[in-house]
């Protein structure tokens, strides 16, 4: 079952031609087993009825022969084997055919001879008694050499008649070779049928699949912005509606999402409004601690809403992918940090790591992940290089690391290392969050590891 399940097709196309290649081949099976079967019956038909006609034939003179008192043996003419007489039928211990049987009975009936009773068995050719064989012929003649060329035939017909005055009349034939020609010409019968059913098949298959494949890369590219011009219907009826939904379906999320753009620039203007007029008022606070943390407080607040109005537009975000060296995006987020006193420190690759990208939202993102390792490991050291057909930044710290259980986790908004939301620390719980969505925007991904040494490695990889 196994074996069957990784030989079978991935694909629509191949899982289509599979099932119709192995019914095909079930029917030819089938059609063989009839056929070899039906053919060994007229074989058989025709053995016994060529052997039954020499017995009516010779009846009559092996009871001339019986009543002048002759011995009954085989009696040969030329090369061929008469039907030899005999007081006891022969016992080769074959396989009894009553139903030839019948028919010779049936067949010295209407040609006016009467037989008692009459028995027909199939043995090998070896089993046949050496009376009723045939003889070889002369050497060098052209029939001999023409028997030889032909298949030796390894099975036999024994038929015996008994006449009326008891005694039996025997004789044999032999029955014709299943040769190799049946089965050849079968085979080509088999591949012709599959050319010309599968061939016209695998078109239709694949005619109806290229939509397919389509709208499968049309939904893997399929982004927030939505897409440009709806899908060309095209293809049989069943799947011109299936594409009538999926465009459907992309301008109603397209709508959501455009709704919900409009939505969270209204909710950002209306709550940042009223945090700058607070931001205003708490100058005119005489105690400069007090006033510290109050604005401290707003500023995480803005801080907070800045990073979900973020995330909530990464799919629909308006920048262009360009070609751009990372190495020197990296360092300009480095110089950041290093301005700010950060413990920042950058390994310069040995050429331009330059892949596509959008320069200002992967800024974002490692500007999440160099500050996430300055606040839970006090210093970073980014390496930026070329990994295979992908880029790669990785960034490592000598922090008290993640729980491995806890890693997949460290992913979903508002998750923190840090569980007591020190201020110290700081943080919505985003960072990660947005660093993933913006990677994945890319194609790409975002890891977290914990170093053998001590110490976590978050790694930015984008394509190309």
């Amino acid at each position: 079952m196994r074996l069957l399940r990784r030989l079978w097709p991935r694909t629509l196309v191949g899982q289509i031609l599979m099932a119709a290649a192995l019914a095909l081949g079930f029917a030819q099976l089938v059609n063989f087993t009839l056929l070899l079967r039906a053919s060994d019956q007229q074989a058989m038909t025709q053995a016994s009825a060529f052997a039954g006609g020499r017995l009516i034939f010779a009846a009559d003179r092996a009871e001339r022969l019986a009543a002048r008192g002759d011995r009954p043996s085989a009696r040969r003419r030329g090369r061929r084997v008469m039907p030899m007489l005999s007081e006891v039928p022969p016992q080769p211990d074959g396989v009894p055919q009553p139903d030839l049987a019948l028919r010779v009975m049936e067949a010295a009936q209407a040609n006016g001879t009467s037989f008692r009773a009459v028995r027909v068995e199939r043995v090998d050719r070896d089993h046949v008694p050496r009376e009723l064989r045939r003889r070889p012929g002369r050497r060098g003649s052209l029939r001999e050499r023409m028997r030889d060329e032909a298949p030796r035939a390894t099975e036999a017909l024994i038929v015996s008649a008994q006449l009326p005055s008891g005694l039996w009349i025997s004789t044999s034939a032999p029955l014709p070779v299943r040769g190799a020609p049946a089965i050849g010409w079968l085979i080509l019968q088999t591949l012709i049928l599959y050319l010309a059913v599968l061939v016209p098949l695998a078109f239709i298959a694949l005619r109806v699949t290229r939509p397919l494949r389509a709208l499968t890369r049309r939904a893997n590219a399929f982004t927030a912005s939505g897409a440009d011009e709806p899908f060309p219907e095209e293809g049989p009826e069943d799947l011109r509606s299936l594409i009538v939904a999926m465009n459907a379906m992309e301008a109603r999320v397209s709508a959501l999402l455009g709704e919900k753009d409009v939505m969270l620039g209204a909710i950002g203007h209306d709550l940042k409004t009223p945090l700058a007029a607070l931001r205003v008022r708490i100058e005119s606070v005489e105690d400069d601690a007090e006033r510290g943390r109050m604005a401290e407080s707003i500023d995480e607040m803005v801080g907070i809403l800045d990073d979900i109005l973020m995330l909530a537009r990464l799919g629909r975000s308006g920048e262009e992918m360009r070609r751009t060296d990372l190495a020197a995006l990296a360092e300009t987020v480095v110089e950041e940090f290093v301005d700010r006193g950060g413990a920042v420190t950058l390994a310069e690759p040995a050429a331009p790591v330059t892949t596509a990208l959008r320069p200002v939202l992967v800024r974002r993102a490692l500007r999440n992940l160099i500050g996430n390792a300055l606040k839970y490991g006090g210093a970073a050291r980014v390496t930026v290089l070329r990994e295979g057909v992908d880029t790669l930044v990785r960034i490592e710290d000598d922090g008290p690391g993640i729980d491995p259980a806890r890693i997949e986790a460290m992913f979903e908004p508002f998750a923190r290392a840090e569980a007591s939301r020190n201020r110290a620390t700081g943080g919505s719980g985003l960072g990660l969050t947005i660093a993933r969505a913006i990677a994945r925007a890319h194609g790409g991904t975002v890891t977290l590891t914990n170093r053998v040494g001590g110490g976590l490695t978050a790694e930015l990889r984008l394509p190309g």
